[in-house]
């Protein structure tokens, strides 16, 4: 009697959220655009791949109402596929229908993703899960009604790569088999269409892969498989890694921009299972349907999503931590900060010996001097080169939202605050906080991130929880930060809490016998994103070493990288220079360089005196021993105007 109340209630609590997501619905078609209006495929697949970069779980959940879609989308996830298992999932149990097309699977999905879905979510991709093998529609037709809907891409669901024996060897027969589903993705991907394809097999993974997918999703079908007892679950999870890796292997091979994902049932939720995948795999991420869902409860989709984003990928991070070590040992990170000169010797002898007492520092200088090359060098040498090392710059943040940024929030802490922010301060926590442009800083910003640095812990915007931090602050100023400190513009007490050690970097026109050096590495740098092997004319860095460099080294590297676009015959002279070099090239009065010089020489020379005398051609020829019409001669071979505006 007991069981079979709880089956009844269980029934009336489910119809009534079907009831409150139809009512919901309604209210929602009515405002506005469908879906995340005006995310490409582009933008997708480049916020998945920066999420990758951080070390962020992808995650995928599979819906089939829109109170799950917006929980979901609540609890973090990147991406929501609608599909008709999750509809038929709202039962309650796990039903074989979900893996078929019962009900016309096609217009099922649509009508519910359509009404439910499409108008709760706003800033992630929705794809729909579309029955390649469908005979009643034209599948170019139906793409572009998805489109038009607001769908940003689509996946192969339902999939026969799920059905085995003699039923799939019936379908594969009939040509109603797995190739139906690659040419689906083939043609979603002609229209723009972002694509993620289940597969099970190696062979089916391959085939997705030529199609150029741009998800695959391994699927091991955990949503219908018992999971092995005990012992036996390490040996199951070996045979699965390895064949992950297999198929990974060769799907890289075909297309290595690829992003790879597993597909799996509740025994995931063992977050040492999971943590296999990410250590030993390539896998970037997880997709899952029941996992997520299994009651209708408000808030548990959210809870699941969570769950699954903030699981780390500690493998991966142990990976970098390795090389981050051996970075220690070398002392790799301040090959960064280059130069010969006394003043970048002391430095880099400064860096070494400061990086690893857990002091906060302030690094000051002009702009262009390498401050931010000098801040990484001193994480990266540290003994937390193995933590979060975050940049914040305080310039560029509007005053408005630098709160929010620096200390996060909490969901609904302010109108706007749709879910939670983990703010810089935390996210560095146990490693290194960057605060360029400190100096900018409001006073009461100052005064909050005093508390913070001091005490050690903080509340996230409208919060209650206390939140411990262990983090070390390194900030830098274009300008002279006691000067702002004694005009009232910053706190004092603030000051010296981040300036217990302190460094000033010098201007390059200080140590240009560093310029070569630097010009050596840039062009190197340049030649190589350019597919380029342009060289440097002496008389070029004759120029180089006489001007004063107001942008310091960040100038020397803009100006290099415009000679190597600009020049001819792979040597950047002068003109292909701003004009200004024109004038610091050193000409010997003396000579008559046309008869002594070569031919890339003779063409500086020319320019550098036609600049010295403002294109008058008269006295330019009389200065350089040589006809007027010689002059006029050169200048129409080397291509040099016959006046400044070019």
């Amino acid at each position: 009697m007991i069981i079979d109340w709880s089956i009844r209630m269980q029934g009336i609590v489910k119809s009534l959220c079907l009831l409150i997501d139809s009512a919901l619905s309604r209210i929602i078609m009515t405002q506005g655009p469908q879906g995340c209006d005006g995310l490409t495929k582009h933008e997708i697949i480049s916020k998945l791949k920066m999420s990758v970069a951080d070390k962020a779980p992808l995650i995928g959940v599979a819906i089939g109402n829109g109170r799950s879609a917006y929980q979901a989308a609540q609890g973090g996830a990147d991406m929501i596929a609608c599909l008709n298992a999750g509809r038929f999932r709202m039962s309650g149990i796990t039903s074989m229908a979900s893996l078929l097309p019962f009900q016309n699977s096609n217009q099922a999905v649509y009508d519910f993703s359509v009404k439910e879905v499409l108008p709760r979510v706003k800033d992630i991709p929705v794809l729909f899960g579309v029955c390649a093998q469908d005979p009643t529609i034209d599948m170019d037709q139906f793409l572009d009604r998805l489109i038009d809907a607001g769908f940003k891409g689509v996946n192969n669901f339902p999939t026969v790569s799920l059905i085995d024996g003699s039923y799939r060897l019936s379908l594969e027969m009939n040509g109603e088999g797995f190739d139906h589903e690659v040419q689906l993705m083939r043609k979603a991907i002609a229209k723009g269409l972002f694509t993620v394809a289940f597969a099970v097999t190696l062979d089916e993974s391959v085939q997705m892969a030529k199609a150029g997918v741009d998800v695959l999703c391994l699927h091991f079908g955990w949503t219908y498989q018992k999971t092995p007892p005990g012992e036996e679950l390490d040996v199951y999870v070996d045979q699965l890694v390895h064949k992950a890796n297999t198929v990974f292997r060769e799907v890289r091979k075909i297309n290595p921009e690829v992003i790879l994902m597993i597909y799996g049932g509740a025994f995931v939720t063992n977050q040492d299972v999971l943590k296999r995948f990410y250590e030993e795999t390539e896998t970037a991420g997880y997709f899952g349907g029941s996992v997520f869902d299994t009651m209708p409860v408000e808030g548990n989709m959210q809870s699941a999503t969570e769950l699954f984003k903030n699981m780390n990928k500690v493998s991966l991070l142990e990976v970098e931590n390795d090389h981050l070590r051996s970075l220690l040992k070398t002392r790799e990170g301040i090959k960064t900060v280059l130069g010969n000169s006394p003043e970048m010797t002391s430095l880099i002898s400064w860096i070494e010996k400061v990086s690893n007492h857990d002091a906060n520092i302030l690094i000051e200088g002009e702009s262009g001097t390498g401050k931010d090359l000098v801040v990484k060098a001193i994480h990266y040498n540290s003994n937390r080169a193995t933590g979060p090392f975050k940049k914040v710059n305080c310039a560029s943040i509007p005053r408005a939202m630098i709160e929010s940024e620096l200390f996060g929030h909490e969901k609904n802490a302010f109108p706007g605050a749709a879910s939670r922010h983990i703010g810089r301060i935390e996210s560095a926590n146990h490693g290194t906080l960057f605060l360029d442009n400190v100096s900018e800083l409001d006073l009461d910003i100052q005064a909050k991130l005093l508390q913070v640095i001091q005490d050690g812990e903080f509340e996230r915007v409208g919060g209650s929880e206390t939140i411990t931090l262990d983090v070390r602050v390194v900030s830098t100023s274009n300008g002279n930060l006691m000067e702002a400190m004694l005009s009232g513009r910053f706190r004092e007490d603030l000051y010296y809490l981040l300036t217990v050690l302190n460094r000033g970097l010098p201007p390059l026109r200080n140590h240009k016998e560093d310029i070569p050096i630097y010009v050596k590495e840039f062009l190197e740098q340049i030649n190589e994103r350019h597919h380029t092997q342009t060289v440097l004319s002496g008389t070029v860095m004759g120029a180089f070493m006489a001007y004063d460099w107001p942008g310091n080294v960040r100038e020397l590297k803009n100006v290099l990288e415009r000679g190597v676009i600009l020049c001819e015959d792979d040597t950047i002279d002068l003109s292909c220079l701003p004009g200004v070099f024109s004038q610091h090239a050193v000409i010997d009065t003396s000579v008559n360089y046309i008869k002594n010089s070569s031919m890339v020489i003779e063409k500086e020379l020319i320019i550098s005196e036609l600049a010295k005398h403002h294109w008058n051609r008269t006295k330019v020829a009389e200065k350089l021993g040589i006809t007027r019409r010689t002059l006029y001669n050169k200048m129409q071979k080397y291509k040099i105007p016959s006046n400044k505006a070019k």
